[in-house]
């Protein structure tokens, strides 16, 4: 039977998967639409990303509903299928892994950094709104990912605390400062994040493997809240009219080791 992702976690350091845009961009699919949509039209393609990182070896599988938000979906016209496109994000994910692997609902900042260009109430609203479809689906957790700012993170933290016990995994995109983008040490941010009931605490994006150990490096080991460690390619470089990037499969694997070393419990 398999142990609750609590449990988990204090035995096993669980690998997550990679991310969804990058992948469905490879296989075609142009920047400027919305990849959520996808779980509707193209719900085959999606399951089969899922069906992907999951013979890899992921064992925590986020579900295509990172930018699944009213204020993020009304950009396509989308907001009136906020609740099918997250419930059809979380079946799809469900469906490939079964009972095999972890699902979380993956939820993506509304304000990607930029203070004023929604306001808080919206914000609130757009969060709580996916915030509850995906409590309603068949989860085991949930991931709040590539927030820049404390406030915005603490504010869907204490959303889904107030509605449920569920494991909230909480990752900042840093820029590989010392603090969060609205001024508060990153030290200081994990702790109140912890008092406010996170499970996981971590990073992704941004800046790429060395980029997240620089940013650990400098953290104190929290009891009883592991580190997670989800980053993405880092900057590319542009030859001969191609962009490149210089981080390997190998240095990735060497990176996972170190982010094992200052306690990462999940990394992706």
């Amino acid at each position: 039977m398999k142990l609750d992702l609590r449990a988990a976690l204090q035995r096993d350091i669980l690998t997550g998967d990679g991310a969804m845009g990058t992948y469905l961009y490879q296989m075609g699919f142009p920047v400027g639409i919305s990849y959520e949509e996808l779980n509707l039209l193209r719900p085959e393609t999606v399951a089969e990303v899922h069906r992907r990182y999951f013979e890899a070896g992921a064992r925590l599988i986020e579900t295509n509903t990172f930018s699944a938000n009213r204020e993020k979906l009304s950009k396509y016209g989308l907001e009136g299928d906020v609740e099918a496109i997250n419930r059809a994000g979380v079946e799809l994910a469900r469906k490939v892994v079964g009972k095999d692997a972890y699902v979380v609902g993956a939820i993506g900042s509304i304000r990607a950094g930029k203070r004023k260009n929604v306001r808080t109430a919206d914000v609130e609203e757009s969060l709580r709104e996916q915030i509850s479809i995906l409590l309603d689906s068949p989860v085991d957790g949930l991931m709040l990912e590539t927030f820049y700012d404390l406030e915005e993170l603490q504010l869907a933290l204490r959303i889904i605390r107030s509605m449920s016990d569920l494991p909230v995994i909480c990752q900042f995109a840093n820029e590989g400062t010392g603090s969060t983008q609205d001024g508060v040490p990153l030290q200081e941010a994990f702790l109140r994040l912890r008092d406010e009931g996170a499970d996981v605490i971590g990073f992704n994006c941004r800046v790429g493997p060395n980029g997240i150990l620089r940013s650990m490096e400098k953290l104190t080991p929290l009891a009883g809240v592991p580190f997670s460690a989800f980053p993405n390619a880092g900057l590319p470089d542009y030859v001969d009219g191609q962009y490149t990037y210089a981080a390997t499969p190998q240095y990735f694997a060497e990176s996972a080791l170190r982010f094992a070393d200052l306690g990462a419990r999940i990394i992706g």
